[in-house]
């Protein structure tokens, strides 16, 4: 039994250790917007030369309860995203938003949905 803890009991703590560095960098809550503007274009040179042009966007986002964050989204594309498409937003307490994909407008949890046509209408 006492070699047994003595192997758990470092495995527990790495084990706990690990999880909580991964939710602090990488793990974050569920949020909910729709995109009504074309965002704000930018257009910059890599040293190359190569063009590249990003669109950002400052977004007001329900996560599933309808709690409301305004949240800031860069993307670097040809075009900006597309308007009225529902966004599912990955949104980490230290890093803002790592990242997102477009949903369709079923899928947004009912208090988020709510609170977007609340916000649409005004």
């Amino acid at each position: 039994m006492k070699t047994f803890l003595k192997i758990f009991i470092p495995l527990l703590l790495v084990g706990g250790a690990s999880w909580y560095i991964y939710e602090e960098n990488f793990g974050g809550e569920d949020y909910y917007t729709q995109i009504t503007t074309s965002g704000t274009k930018e257009e910059s040179k890599y040293d190359t030369g190569e063009k590249l042009t990003r669109y950002n966007y400052t977004q007001k986002a329900y996560n599933q309860k309808g709690k409301e964050k305004t949240e800031k989204l860069s993307e670097a594309r040809e075009k900006p995203l597309r308007m009225n498409a529902y966004l599912k937003l990955k949104v980490n307490k230290n890093k803002g938003v790592l990242s997102w994909v477009e949903v369709k407008e079923k899928e947004v949890p009912a208090a988020a949905l709510e609170k977007i046509k609340q916000t649409a209408e005004k």
